[in-house]
């Protein structure tokens, strides 16, 4: 019997599925309009624009929601471009000599969010690409995101103020409770920095947990949605002991499952919280892996199951000639038709539990069965696995966590302000002007 995985199970980030189911099962939008939907300042936000930021963001859910759910996310999706068109413009406004961030950050941060989805750098590009999605408009969007990020911290980090017998205070809870249970947290946040906000800000909030319980990432919905200077990274926090997040955060968390959602209220906003890992009392090791994907793709989108067979029946001969690892990557390399993507290390306890179980039991220096993917079969050769005890937060860890939600609702507020300063108009065919910019 053939082992065949779902596409999302080797892929996170984005469900195989093609562009024409795509369009069939989205929410009927105007088409026929190819033109401008929203000038900002005077840069336009066209039509195309729009569709591939709702592209991405649907591929992820395997195109599983509702319409109505689609047209409140659809309107949510341009008033983000709306206010990336505001950010940018500040930003390079007032934007240093050299600018706020390098080009070498931008590709750093779009092969992180490759590596958090198990890919390299290139795989990640061919999958953009398979499914119709730009990569430019993509590295845009980070560019604009961590410009934005550093713009905030540099006008309004002065004004945050955390003090040392604070952080002394948090760190001294956490290493008196540093062998009780501590956890494996992304975080999505948004804050709300005036009572106006509260209603919209909650439906916003909603809207985006229907979608992850309908099969969206939650990387890809961070990186769209969270107000977070930090969404760039998908979320990801990493291990957390009590006493780290807010009072709020901390009480939830033992209440959560591995792979559950909590939606939590705190003093500055809402946040959405995704328990990847649970570590129990006295246990606090964690696995550091690094592997490697051989990919052989299929001829065409539909293969037969004679090439299928024939792929299967090739990899698994390379496989039983090949004593390790290494041996199987030069072979594969040699082949002319095998593809092998560049070594991707990762935590084995931030993974899904479907990877996490596969990884486990893959021994070192060895490779795993032949896995049937939409798109080809793909082969996972593990290199190494190091087992550490999970670090211990510094203060500035601390501090930077603290920082980062306290300068959200300044960067909020600094958004609002340059709503009202500025010059948008938006077709009537995508939403009230008011809704849009709230």
């Amino acid at each position: 019997m053939k082992k065949l995985l779902s596409a999302g199970y080797i892929f996170a980030l984005f469900c195989i599925i093609s562009y024409n189911e795509l369009v069939n099962t989205a929410e009927k939008r105007p088409t026929e309009y190819n033109g401008i939907v929203a000038v900002v300042n005077g840069d336009i936000i066209t039509f195309s624009d729009l569709e591939n930021r709702i592209n991405m963001i649907l591929l992820s859910t395997g195109g599983s929601i509702t319409n109505e759910l689609k047209a409140n996310i659809s309107q949510e999706v341009l008033k983000e471009m709306i206010q990336e068109s505001l950010q940018w413009q500040c930003a390079k406004k007032y934007a240093p000599k050299g600018g706020w961030i390098s080009e070498e950050a931008v590709q750093t941060a779009f092969s992180d969010i490759a590596k958090r989805n198990n890919l390299d750098s290139n795989a990640f590009s061919e999958l953009l690409k398979s499914k119709s999605i730009s990569k430019n408009a993509l590295l845009k969007q980070i560019r604009i995101n961590l410009s934005w990020a550093e713009y905030i911290r540099a006008r309004f980090g002065k004004f945050i103020n955390i003090s040392e017998s604070e952080m002394n205070r948090t760190l001294s809870e956490i290493k008196e409770k540093q062998n009780e249970e501590s956890y494996y947290i992304c975080k999505m946040f948004f804050p709300v920095s005036n009572p106006s906000d509260e209603k919209p800000t909650c439906a916003l909030v909603n809207n985006l947990n229907e979608m992850l319980s309908r099969g969206a990432d939650f990387g890809n919905i961070a990186r769209q949605f969270s107000k977070s200077p930090d969404a760039v990274k998908g979320g990801e926090i990493g291990w957390v002991f009590h006493g780290q997040l807010s009072e709020e955060e901390d009480s939830a968390m033992p209440k959560m499952a591995v792979g559950s959602r909590a939606i939590v209220k705190n003093s500055y906003g809402y946040a959405i919280l995704l328990l990847k890992d649970k570590k129990e009392a006295g246990s606090q090791s964690v696995t550091n892996l690094k592997f490697v994907q051989i990919i052989v793709p299929f001829s065409k989108s539909n293969p037969s199951s004679d090439e299928i067979d024939k792929l299967k029946s090739y990899i698994l001969d390379m496989k039983q000639t090949s004593p390790n690892c290494n041996e199987m990557i030069q072979k594969a390399k040699d082949s002319g038709f095998c593809r092998v993507a560049d070594p991707i290390t990762t935590i084995l306890e931030g993974m899904s539990p479907q990877f996490r179980e596969m990884f486990a039991k893959i021994p070192i220096g060895m490779s795993s069965d032949p896995i049937i993917t939409p798109n080809g079969i793909v082969v996972i050769c593990v290199l190494d696995k190091q087992t550490h005890r999970i670090k211990e937060p510094t203060i500035e860890d601390l501090k930077t966590q603290k920082t980062s939600e306290r300068l959200s609702v300044f960067a909020e507020r600094e958004l609002q302000d340059l709503k009202k300063k500025s010059y948008i108009k938006i077709s009537e065919k995508y939403g009230s002007r008011t809704e849009l910019l709230r």
